[in-house]
């Protein structure tokens, strides 16, 4: 990754606070880093009245501080960096080939105008990019995924940390960050992410970017659902992980096995987290994200 969004704001941290931020509540997971494993601490969250956020946009910034400091006004958080979500909604995504010999500054003058040829406003928007590898058969060029995320979702999660007078370990795309801590990139190609949730339904099928879903495909149940993601994967994926807090995430799960022919199941926790496998089991399978946040935040 280069450039001006994620980076910039990143530090390495013993300590921290995975905060993902839904609609209505706000869930943190807090990590400790033990040599190259991680300790969970703490999983809470608090439920909001009112709406926080629509479409991954802050609409009750008050509410949210309020809410977030009750979160972390707690001994065991103190002194804990805080890890942030950009999320899928705020985020447009496109698969590039540029030049493997350009430097930083080429490649994102090359994003860039990439990506204003697809609509990105410079205004609207913060561009960045993720080097994915090599493009086959071209050792030449380079394959990059770049990044449009909204203005106003990195201001107001700035804001945040600021008012939470926190330092920000981590200000991460949620797909991508979820993804990575869910599957082995090493094999990013055979394992698919779906995440159906209240804050949002999106799917990533390699190294992305994310396919964001209509929140209808998700309500009318599994089939209908399956007609909307099949399309989607291909090449089939030897797996799909699925997490967030949709009610039937068994049953669709199961319906992926019947009528996809996909080793379809809730996504586990991951091996990093050190953990009996009784409350691995426990763990909600919505709490995935703040995990993901709080892991990254400490990498």
């Amino acid at each position: 990754m280069a450039s001006s969004i994620f980076p910039s704001r990143r530090m390495s941290a013993r300590l921290c606070a995975g905060v993902d931020i839904g609609p209505d509540r706000v869930q943190l997971a807090l990590l400790r880093r033990c040599g190259q494993r991680a300790q969970l601490l703490r999983l809470d969250q608090r439920l909001s009245a009112r709406p926080l956020c629509r479409d991954g946009q802050v609409v009750d910034f008050d509410a949210l501080v309020l809410i977030c400091r009750s979160l972390l006004d707690n001994p065991v958080c103190q002194g804990a960096t805080l890890a942030l979500a950009l999320p899928a909604a705020t985020l447009t995504g496109r698969r590039l080939v540029l030049p493997a010999g350009s430097s930083e500054v080429q490649r994102l003058a090359q994003v860039r105008a990439e990506m204003a040829a697809h609509g990105a406003s410079a205004e609207e928007q913060v561009l960045d990019y993720r080097i994915l590898g090599p493009q086959p058969a071209s050792p030449a060029d380079v394959q990059v995924l770049a990044l449009a995320a909204s203005t106003l979702a990195i201001e107001d999660r700035l804001a945040l940390a600021e008012a939470l007078n926190r330092s920000l370990a981590t200000l991460a795309p949620e797909d991508l960050c979820l993804a990575a801590w869910l599957r082995d990139e090493r094999r990013a190609d055979q394992t698919a992410v779906l995440r159906l949730d209240r804050g949002g339904n999106w799917l990533l099928h390699g190294r992305g970017p994310a396919h964001n879903l209509p929140a209808q495909a998700a309500a009318g149940g599994a089939l209908p659902l399956l007609a909307s993601v099949a399309p989607l994967l291909k090449p089939l994926p030897r797996r799909l992980l699925l997490s967030g807090d949709h009610p039937q995430l068994g049953a669709i799960g199961r319906a992926f096995v019947k009528y996809a022919g996909i080793d379809a199941q809730l996504a586990p926790i991951p091996s990093p987290l050190m953990l009996s496998s009784a409350i691995a089991a426990q763990i909600p399978a919505d709490y995935q994200l703040a995990l993901a946040l709080a892991w990254e935040g400490m990498a």
